[in-house]
């Protein structure tokens, strides 16, 4: 879903020296939150969730934090993530292994908490990544017997540290390839089930994914956004026409009451429209507040725009979300006919946004 340390090619060290300290850092649940667990068969009410959220290793500390400081917020939680070695085999990014050891409720207590699994290869030097690896794909689903393979796998590793669910968020998926991904999905689901883990499929917003019906049961989520980012020049991650015309493509597959909406806070600076730097909301308003800049609000979408020119004399276009874009963008998505919202992602978003979301609950 977005750039990651270990995408960056930060050696496996450096990443492990994280994870120590993280791990020094990350308060215990407490005997009373570890045993109030979800029992296996309520798996099946765990898609249901209306407000959801993921925290990922790369900014784990600051997603934590935010996390700890609204308890109770969100009804499930999604673990971002686990990675592939280059045989295929999936494992927690070592951030993540640290701090959850052999039981998620350690760090989320008796929140649901979805382990989410990216088709990305990660090397321990760094060199050798590939990001939402499509040929990674096809090794994993393009036979019956890698499917049992890797959903054997799967299972394993979420059962290692007692998560809740299993969401897939493989991307890039060739067309040729879609086929074999459904046959995956389908046959995941009656498997996970069977082991009392709900099952969670995060789906592109683009048509070649949304055309044709897909398997029953599994929950879905939307990615409600990249609609400018790092592929193009300035502009909203979403709209409401955008937003609209995910959920006509949804209910066409008769998918949409099934599917929540991911709407992505931070935003971009992009330099002379082109080259785009990611940017959380509070990375967003230290650099506004450095240059002195005045911001103005989009519309119909709601995002702050500002523009500014650099030391070299190059011009800045930045565009982000704040509590109030998610406001607007919320009640477009709601009355085109969505009724669930998850959070792409905690970690530098600023205290407004929690105060919108905990709103929306009551």
């Amino acid at each position: 879903m977005i750039k990651r340390a270990m995408r960056q090619g930060f050696p496996l060290a450096l990443a492990l020296f994280a994870a120590a300290f993280l791990l020094a850092c990350v308060r215990p649940a407490g005997p009373a939150l570890a045993q109030s667990r979800p029992a296996a068969g309520a798996a099946a009410s765990l898609v249901n969730d209306r407000l959801s959220c993921w925290i990922a290793d790369w900014d784990l500390a600051r997603g934590l934090a935010e996390w700890r400081a609204h308890p109770g917020l969100f009804d499930t939680v999604r673990v971002f993530a686990a990675y592939f070695d280059e045989a295929g085999k999936p494992a927690l990014a070592p951030a993540w292994a640290a701090a959850i050891g052999s039981d998620v409720a350690r760090v989320f207590g008796p929140t649901p908490a979805f382990l989410t699994v990216v088709n990305d290869i990660a090397t321990p030097t760094g060199k050798g990544n590939k990001l939402k690896d499509p040929e990674l794909v096809r090794r994993l689903v393009g036979a019956p017997a890698a499917r049992t393979a890797h959903i054997a796998d799967l299972l394993t590793l979420a059962g290692r540290s007692r998560f809740a669910g299993i969401e897939i968020d493989y991307e890039n998926v060739a067309a040729a390839d879609w086929p074999d991904f459904c046959a995956f999905i389908a046959e995941l689901y009656p498997a996970a089930t069977a082991k009392g883990l709900a099952v969670s499929v995060v789906l592109q917003p683009q048509r070649r994914f949304l055309a044709a019906p897909l398997p029953a049961g599994p929950a879905y989520v939307l990615m409600g956004y990249n609609l400018f980012g790092s592929h193009s020049g300035p502009g909203p991650k979403a709209t409401p026409a955008f937003l609209a015309e995910q959920a006509k493509s949804l209910r066409a597959i008769g998918l949409l009451d099934a599917t929540a909406l991911a709407l992505a806070t931070g935003g971009f600076d992009w330099t002379e429209a082109k080259a785009a730097k990611q940017l959380t909301e509070s990375d967003a308003a230290s650099l506004i507040a450095q240059k002195g800049a005045a911001p103005t609000r989009s519309d119909p979408d709601g995002y702050l725009v500002t523009r500014y020119r650099d030391p070299a004399g190059k011009e800045h276009e930045v565009w982000h979300a704040d509590a109030a874009t998610f406001a607007t963008l919320w009640q477009a998505a709601q009355n085109a006919g969505f009724s669930r919202l998850a959070v792409w992602r905690l970690g530098g978003n600023s205290p407004a946004l929690f105060t919108w979301l905990a709103n929306l609950k009551h």
